[in-house]
């Protein structure tokens, strides 16, 4: 743990750094983008993937911890992002990786190791953990999104920033984005909760029923998020409130088990 610590801290202060340098670009009033946040961010992968390789070489038992493959998953989330950026120009999605990786990092130090993917585990279950981590991961970037534009929205009304800088994409098309984040990652959930429901022996015996019951509520908190936005649209603090519901019900329910037994239940 303290070899992972050692690398935690460097690896969060590169993520946030790159992040935050990342964010002010969209507010230049030159179109001219340092490269010196994309190099804090090409860093920050390489610390991140060395904590990824000390923990599984810490890792005594035959069982990869949710935390780990989440940690896993943000990382190829990180780079896949960072490799599309070189063909597609787009400076909203940078921010929100760096901050996403930064989130996912802070759990893999900070929050217990408990479940997880075992090698004895049906291949059934181990679908159903993957596809929770994934739904999770996608509605995790929309949160983020969802942050991105409710401040850029603010920025624009309050004529703070910049409508001649052509690395801020059009409203809508941020909007857009933020819909088909939402999509994906619902529909990602929906099957994962199909999946639970079918290799799952009991969904809701000791130390499932929570995790069932949260992640419910969140996969309908995003239903009617979508539904509300699709017939009579919801403003951008509206998408940011709905999204910080669902993400923290999916948070407890993936991340949260000792919280909820000791706090909630």
């Amino acid at each position: 743990m303290d070899y992972i610590f050692a690398l935690y801290l460097p690896t969060l202060g590169l993520y946030l750094w790159a992040g935050i340098a990342l964010s002010k670009a969209f507010f230049a009033t030159h179109n001219k983008v340092s490269k010196l946040p994309h190099y804090l961010l090409y860093a920050a992968t390489i610390g991140h993937l060395g904590i990824i390789l000390v923990s599984n070489f810490n890792n005594q038992s035959e069982q990869l911890s949710i935390t780990q493959v989440a940690v896993l998953l943000a990382w190829l989330v990180t780079v896949t992002m960072l490799a599309a950026n070189a063909y597609i120009k787009n400076l909203v999605f940078l921010p929100v990786v760096s901050l996403f990786s930064a989130l996912f990092i802070t759990l893999q130090i900070f929050v217990p190791h408990s479940t997880g993917i075992h090698t004895n585990m049906s291949f059934g279950l181990i679908s159903h953990i993957i596809l929770s981590l994934f739904a999770f991961g996608v509605l995790s970037i929309s949160f983020l999104y969802a942050l991105q534009l409710a401040y850029i929205n603010y920025q624009l009304k309050h004529k703070q920033i910049s409508l001649a800088n052509n690395q801020l994409p059009p409203l809508l098309s941020v909007e857009h984005i933020l819909t088909k984040l939402m999509i994906i990652g619902t529909v990602l959930l929906a099957i994962a909760l199909a999946s639970g429901f079918i290799f799952v022996p009991n969904m809701f015996a000791d130390g499932y029923a929570h995790k069932t019951v949260l992640s419910s509520l969140g996969f309908l908190v995003y239903v009617f998020a979508l539904l509300l936005h699709h017939f009579s649209g919801l403003k951008a603090r509206v998408l940011v409130t709905f999204n910080l519901v669902g993400v923290t019900l999916l948070t407890l329910a993936y991340f949260g088990s000792r919280f909820v037994r000791e706090f909630i239940l």
